[in-house]
């Protein structure tokens, strides 16, 4: 059984993360992803960590291994107008384009969608910049912690009486990607039954949007704004949030809200839990703080991991809260097959994550390493485009291909 998106092409011109990681899941799919950058301006996530062996290097960070696995890279300058024809040749034979440029940057070289759906007029092309490519605010440059700032994850993260931390790294580059894919496969479904393609354009900030509807009726309904509220995140569940337990910064998720499950946390953390005003929902609610305070109590002196192993065999949703050794060592991501090694010239053999999901029969491919700057060059202009060897190495000679 092959991969299901096998022989499908994509012309990868984002950077960074929001583009490239969609990229990403339709190479984990099968598709044939073409990752374009150049050695005068590499994609940044080359330049951030963790570097294997603590060695900075552009082509020993691991960040860019994880977001672009199973790619194949090209070197091309768009600076150039050959650089951009060349880009133009490729575009003719791909059946996806994605780019993350600023709204209009892409158009202004001459490779935007009218351009290109010009000449390939069953192209899908997605574009996902900050602020989506309309409207008084698509010249805005930035990246997810401004759409996090934007969608109100930020106010929403953190303690009521600290200044908002916000979620965790670039919020809206991890969530965008989720929808870009989605559209895309719809857009090829859609190709596949009427032969036209389409152009997608996804706001960064608006996906995280998505995320906080709940808060946002909450507002037009009556009027409240959401505030900062620790670890109590869920204002019609209790007991529910994260406990201490033993050892240095170590915690356990609990939802014992449900009648059952309260029950059963009852019987196992008796006596401390044994007060009427716990007897139901409503009273739980609005004793919120002293039965956390007393919740507390009881978890703090024991080891999460035995705790954790007491709770879900008595029925009860919990689980340790994880961190990166946590994940690398987790039993059920070992089962699933989630981790893979890769070979690598630059940065020998390393474990990396595989891909997120399965779509039965099919399979997905295994992990992969990302592509060396340019390494597949020639090979891509040859195969895709019909390029000669001539005509690529006078490209290299004018300092297009570099």
């Amino acid at each position: 059984m092959t991969a299901p998106l096998t022989g499908l092409r994509v012309l990868d011109l984002s950077w960074v993360m929001v583009g490239p990681m969609t990229g990403r899941y339709l190479a984990d799919l099968g598709a044939d992803v073409i990752k374009v950058e150049s050695r005068k301006r590499i994609d940044p996530l080359r330049t951030l960590g963790p570097f294997v062996d603590a060695v900075s290097h552009p082509e020993r960070t691991l960040s860019y291994h994880f977001i672009n696995a199973g790619k194949r890279g090209v070197t091309i300058d768009l600076s150039l107008e050959a650089g951009r024809e060349v880009v133009r040749s490729l575009a003719r034979h791909v059946d996806v384009v994605i780019e993350s440029f600023t709204s209009g940057t892409l158009d202004r070289m001459g490779l935007g969608w009218a351009s290109l759906s010009a000449e390939n007029p069953r192209l899908v092309m997605a574009s996902t910049c900050l602020f989506g490519q309309t409207g008084p605010e698509r010249a805005a440059a930035g990246v997810g912690t401004l759409g996090a700032a934007y969608s109100g994850a930020s106010h929403l993260v953190g303690w009521p009486d600290r200044p908002p931390t916000g979620p965790f790294s670039a919020w809206t580059d991890s969530v965008t990607p989720r929808f870009v894919v989605a559209c895309l496969l719809a857009a090829l479904r859609r190709r596949s039954r009427e032969g036209k393609g389409c152009y997608i354009d996804v706001a960064q900030a608006e996906a995280g949007l998505q995320f906080l509807l709940p808060e946002y009726f909450r507002f037009a309904a009556n009027g409240v704004v959401p505030a900062r509220r620790g670890a109590d995140v869920d204002p019609h569940r209790s007991p529910s949030g994260t406990f201490p337990c033993a050892g240095d910064d170590r915690w356990i998720a609990i939802d014992a809200s449900a009648d059952a499950h309260w029950r059963a946390l009852r019987s196992l953390a008796a006596p401390r839990l044994d007060d009427s005003a716990f007897d139901t929902l409503l009273g739980r609610l609005r004793s919120r703080e002293r039965l956390h305070a007393a919740l507390v109590d009881w978890t703090k002196p024991q080891q999460r991991d035995a705790l954790e192993r007491g709770l879900q065999n008595a029925g009860i949703p919990a689980h340790v809260v994880a961190d990166g050794d946590d994940l690398i060592e987790d039993p059920d991501l070992a089962a699933d097959g989630y981790y893979g090694l890769i070979e690598d010239p630059m940065i020998g053999c390393q474990r990396m994550r595989g891909a997120q999901f399965t779509i039965e029969p099919a399979r997905t491919m295994p992990v992969r390493p990302a592509p060396l700057i340019g390494s597949s060059t020639d090979e891509v202009l040859r195969e895709v485009a019909g390029f000669t060897d001539e005509q690529i190495d006078a490209l290299r000679r004018d300092g297009v291909l570099v």
